[in-house]
């Protein structure tokens, strides 16, 4: 690797010209945008504060554990967590029950007291609901057995009863005068539980299955990555057969549980199982939509698809001379890891470390805890800084790409490439770079938290959902700043390959990838189309194998009652860990494109000294689409040089004058 400095001396805007001592990514380098990287580190300061305040405060045992009237957890040890307003929840201060509820897992709703619940060891195995009973309930053993309280048993019946989701609920008979409240009162407890708790309940449940996803997602991407290596072309056409046997799949799947759902009584039916029917039944009607698209974009797309194939042997051929590219998204994984992992685990002590709350229902009174002011804005703060990592680490992956990939192309003698070009492509990224990626990486995260505020902004505005006005502007909004991302990306990543090359910052970086791109228009339209419709299919292919392994682990699991939710992240780690692996052949598309795009403007092969460095099967292929760039070029030449001559004759005019 060289230095190149003359082509720093220019303008970004101009086109590149031959030299003779450019050999690729230059070797003289200074630290760019160091600025960034210092709010960058403040802001992760910031970040660590907000865990050591969210494990001081925070219980997430509370988020799937059922808790008695006095806001004691069931389950655990609450001496140390007892809040001074459970002895002013009810009037019946004789009533001073334990708080080490550790051997207490269970919680129960007495039969004439269904305002009250409470932590027992097990539910009762005996036990009516008959209308006499509950008017006046006798003295017996079981209750005070369970509770411990001899005061117990006198006041509240106990009834025969069954565990789901750890709460007792009645089981019921024909021939008994139910008792409905009770009923009532436990579906009622399963509705009012706040929705965003029950989901962070299920993420601390299913931290495992979340694990079992990503390590699922990496062994299948990586499969696809080793055979797109070994296979290239064939791969593609397999990719695409398997993309819709995938999605057909998984559209029966979602038939089967929604179908599975349906088929409960309701009388035994739960909250939590009306809304696993209903979002199973609109995945199943949105996968049907989304499968004939499908088949029509294959066969619409069936000749620019062997048009790809010629791209994706050239990619093989560089990835197949550093094999060791291969590994790095293990890299990229692991830093996704560490931080999604260390993001639930803040995220559920912050969401219950609410302040206690005293409220009243009918005429009874139970402890709560509520989120405060300050607690909303710590977690906007957390969410903000998961947006930021995760662009971020995306960032060090493709430049670190780019690098290895450029080293590649810019080598006359494939087979004489520089030592480890994919380690010294991290490590210049990460002792060079930081901050350009992290300043690229923060454009990303703000476009996606404001997209993500409206969307909030949208859903608890009820005003919104009635006013066709309001709900298109919303509408509107969302578009706009979806294609603003979708802009975002596209040159940010492209200025990542920049940076990789030349070393500058971030900014100039993005005005010379521009300028390139704007030159080369129709090349990059043609080519990134094609390659973003390959990749995707790819990436729902590991999607959606993983997300039906996901969700059948967590319907085997008894005691989550929302698993759609955590499903539904399992396939979002799925598809972010199935990006970061496509990255490698995407990003070797997108930086053998733009070095094509600059060798084409450095070296018109006039001297032997000027021969591209492309390959004859490049040149070939891009040869194809290359006329429609003269032509496009030739109108705007020929457009300028009138502009020149009609300015001319206007001084002419003038100086007559």
């Amino acid at each position: 690797m060289k230095s190149s400095t003359s082509v720093l001396n220019k303008e970004p805007t101009e086109s590149f010209e031959y030299e003779e001592d450019f050999h690729g990514p230059i070797s003289d380098r200074k630290c760019k945008d160091v600025f960034c990287l210092i709010i960058f580190i403040a802001f992760w300061i910031g970040m660590f504060i907000i865990m050591i305040v969210g494990f001081a405060t925070g219980t997430p045992k509370r988020l799937y554990y059922p808790s008695d009237y006095r806001g004691n957890v069931c389950g655990m040890d609450n001496s140390k967590l007892k809040s001074q307003l459970s002895n002013q929840v009810t009037s019946e201060s004789d009533l001073d029950f334990l708080t080490d509820l550790t051997s207490k897992t269970k919680c129960f709703f007495p039969a004439n007291q269904i305002g009250h619940e409470f932590c027992i060891s097990s539910c009762p195995s005996s036990g009516t609901l008959t209308d006499a009973e509950a008017d006046n309930c006798p003295s017996n053993q079981l209750t005070t057995y369970m509770t411990g309280d001899p005061n117990f048993a006198s006041s509240y019946c106990a009834y025969k009863s069954t565990s789901i989701l750890r709460r007792c609920l009645p089981e019921l008979t024909s021939s008994e005068s139910t008792n409905n409240n009770a009923t009532n009162s436990a579906k009622s407890s399963d509705k009012n539980s706040a929705t965003v708790a029950k989901i962070m309940g299920a993420f601390v449940q299913s931290w495992w299955v979340f694990i079992v996803a990503c390590f699922a997602a990496v062994v299948f991407s990586f499969i696809w990555l080793w055979f797109m290596r070994l296979f290239g072309g064939f791969l593609v056409w397999l990719t695409v057969l398997f993309f819709l046997a995938s999605l057909g799949l998984l559209t029966w799947y979602f038939y089967f549980e929604w179908h599975k759902s349906s088929q409960i009584p309701s009388s035994k039916k739960l909250d939590s199982d009306k809304r696993n029917e209903l979002g199973f039944k609109v995945l199943f009607w949105i996968m049907v939509a989304v499968d004939v698209i499908a088949i029509i974009l294959v066969i619409y797309l069936r000749k620019k698809i062997m048009l790809a194939i010629a791209l994706i042997k050239e990619a093989v051929s560089a990835v197949k001379a550093m094999p060791s590219i291969f590994f790095f998204p293990f890299v990229t994984f692991l830093m996704l890891l560490v931080l999604y992992a260390y993001w639930i685990a803040v995220a559920s002590f912050l969401m219950s470390s609410g302040k206690p709350t005293i409220k009243q229902k009918d005429s009874y009174y139970y402890l709560d805890y509520v989120n405060t002011k300050a607690m909303n804005y710590l977690t906007i703060y957390h969410f903000f800084g998961l947006l930021w990592g995760t662009a971020l680490i995306t960032a060090i992956s493709e430049s670190t790409i780019a690098g290895a990939i450029s080293s590649w192309y810019w080598t006359r003698d494939k087979h004489n490439i520089p030592p480890s070009p994919v380690k010294s492509s991290f490590k210049r990224m990460l002792r060079y770079h930081l901050g350009s990626l992290a300043f690229g990486a923060l454009l990303i995260a703000i476009v996606r938290m404001i997209r993500y505020m409206i969307e909030l902004i949208q859903r608890r505005l009820k005003r919104a959902k009635k006013n066709k006005c309001i709900s298109y502007c919303f509408y509107c909004m969302k578009y706009c700043l979806y294609c603003l991302e979708s802009w975002l990306k596209f040159i940010t990543r492209n200025a990542y390959i920049m940076i990789a090359v030349y070393g500058e910052s971030f900014c100039k970086s993005t005005k010379r990838a521009y300028h390139l791109i704007a030159r080369n228009a129709i090349r990059m339209m043609t080519v990134s189309i094609i390659g973003t419709y390959l990749f995707f299919l790819g990436k729902i292919m590991v999607t959606a194998v993983v997300t039906v392994i996901s969700l059948a682990i967590l319907r085997s699991i008894g005691t989550i009652s929302f698993y759609i939710v955590p499903g539904i992240v399992c396939a979002i780690l799925a598809y972010g860990i199935a990006s970061s692996f496509m990255s490698v052949f995407e990003m070797t598309l997108d930086t053998l494109l733009l070095c094509f795009c600059e060798d084409s403007e450095r070296h018109d092969g006039s001297s032997p000294d000027k021969e591209p460095y492309a390959s004859e099967r490049l040149r070939r292929f891009m040869d194809n689409n290359a006329v429609s760039d003269k032509n496009l070029n030739s109108d705007s030449d020929s457009h300028h040089d009138d502009h020149q001559n009609d300015n001319q004759k206007e001084i002419l005019n003038d100086n007559q004058n």
